[in-house]
């Protein structure tokens, strides 16, 4: 029975290719700039930019619905 059935031929996969070299990491000195930099804007935005999310923004009262005083008004 084993003479019947053959078992199919194994698939030869190429290995991946090599990557690329890593491209040099900036000097420290530049990564400092760039990140003081960085806070600065941050900071620039302020609370103001991060809560307002429309017109009123979001540290405003919203206004409240009229509320029945009488059962069945």
């Amino acid at each position: 029975m084993g003479g019947l059935f053959r078992a199919p031929k194994p698939v030869v996969v190429p290995p991946p290719p090599a990557p690329d070299p890593a491209p040099a990491a900036p000097p420290p000195e530049q990564q400092g700039q760039e990140a003081r930099a960085e806070a600065r804007a941050r900071a620039a935005r302020g609370l103001a930019g991060t809560i307002a999310t429309s017109a009123r923004g979001v540290l405003d009262p919203i206004p409240a619905a009229p509320r029945k005083s009488l059962l069945g008004e």
